[in-house]
């Protein structure tokens, strides 16, 4: 064996340990997540114990929103101001989450009657006009503070890249 092979001993060595070393970080810092409380200054604050919104990574999760003032008092004009008004907060809370009305992925609708789903419907698409979250709407038995519509979303927050698998139902002509 010549004296030059008993270097490269120790320096293998070392890279292992520092394999083993970065490996055990991996391991120790996979488990570690972040959860952000987004809070926007201009809308209500809420109305009980919870957050406006959750950032989980690059997903956040909107709080169901109410068409309040940001006195915390609803508009005037029944469910077609109400849900305006719920949009524009929506945009206000994922805006400072990092995200946009673009971002959306998901939205609950809940609807005090569902003879106000047409007129939600259609303020509704003003603010998505193309590449539409996907959705479900519910009639419920009540609704916080005697509101017409709350809106809850899903949204994915950072540079957003929008890809289609197929025709968007909701760009119909």
């Amino acid at each position: 064996m010549s004296s030059e092979a008993l270097p490269s001993a120790p320096k293998a060595d070392v890279l292992s340990k520092f394999v083993i070393a970065k490996s055990n970080t991996s391991k120790t810092n996979m488990h570690k997540v972040t959860k952000t409380i987004v809070t926007s200054p201009h809308i209500y604050k809420p109305v009980g114990p919870y957050s406006q919104a959750i950032l989980a990574d690059k997903t956040l999760y909107v709080s169901g929103v109410l068409g309040l003032d940001r006195d915390a008092q609803l508009v005037c004009g029944g469910a077609e101001a109400q849900t305006r008004q719920v949009l524009d907060n929506l945009r206000h809370v994922l805006e400072a989450g990092g995200a946009s009305l673009e971002s959306v992925v998901k939205v609950t609708i809940l609807l005090d009657s569902m003879a106000d789903f047409q007129v939600v419907n259609q303020v509704y698409a003003e603010y998505f006009p193309k590449d539409c979250p996907a959705r479900a709407t519910y009639q419920v038995g009540k609704l916080p503070l005697g509101a017409a519509v709350e809106i809850e979303a899903i949204a994915l927050s950072g540079d957003l890249v929008v890809a289609e698998a197929g025709p968007c139902p909701c760009a119909r002509t």
